[in-house]
């Protein structure tokens, strides 16, 4: 078994940075935190249809850059449900 895994295949169009170890990789002149236990390991960062930028570790998306912020913003697939009482208060069962 190799010491460290082989560099991603990220495709050519794809802007790809090195985490620092802050967290942080230089995007558009400002600093964007992705996460401290990434340091030193490449990511891609890639236009998608819409016209926002994915960021993403290997096969693994890690959300998407919101410019107007300068951070990441992780996008849930599923919204949580709300637990407990007032999830029942907001359904009338109580």
């Amino acid at each position: 078994m190799p010491a460290s895994p082989p560099e991603p295949d990220y495709p050519a169009e794809a802007a790809v940075r090195r985490v620092r170890h802050n967290g942080a990789v230089k995007w558009r002149g400002a600093e964007v935190y992705v996460a401290a236990t990434l340091a030193g390991e490449p990511v891609a960062i890639e236009e998608t249809k819409t016209g926002e930028w994915a960021m993403r570790f290997y096969a693994h998306r890690l959300g998407f850059i919101d410019d107007k912020r300068g951070r990441l913003v992780r996008k849930a697939a599923l919204q949580p449900r709300p637990a407990g009482a007032f999830a029942d208060q907001q359904r009338g069962e109580l």
